[in-house]
C-alpha cells in the first residue's frame, strides 16, 4: 500500500519557504552547513511524504 511513498527532507526558513529538498536527512544537513551557515537566519529540516504515482514518474521522464 505504501510502496509509492517516499520520505523527502525539505529545508525551510523561518517564513516556511521551501528552499531545497533532499532524499536523505544527512544531505539536507550538509546543504545547510555548506550553503546557509553563513547567513544569520535559522533554517529547518522537515520530513515530508511524497506520493510517487505512475503519472508523476511519466512527467519526470518528460522533463529529462
Amino acid at each position: 500500500m505504501f510502496e509509492n511513498f517516499r520520505t523527502i527532507y525539505i529545508i525551510t526558513n523561518a517564513d516556511k519557504t521551501i528552499l531545497s529538498a533532499f532524499t536523505s536527512e544527512e544531505e539536507a544537513k550538509k546543504e545547510i552547513d555548506f550553503k546557509y551557515s553563513i547567513l544569520p537566519e535559522k533554517f529547518y529540516i522537515q520530513p515530508c511524504c511524497l506520493n510517487i504515482d505512475k503519472s508523476f514518474v511519466e512527467e519526470i521522464k518528460k522533463k529529462f
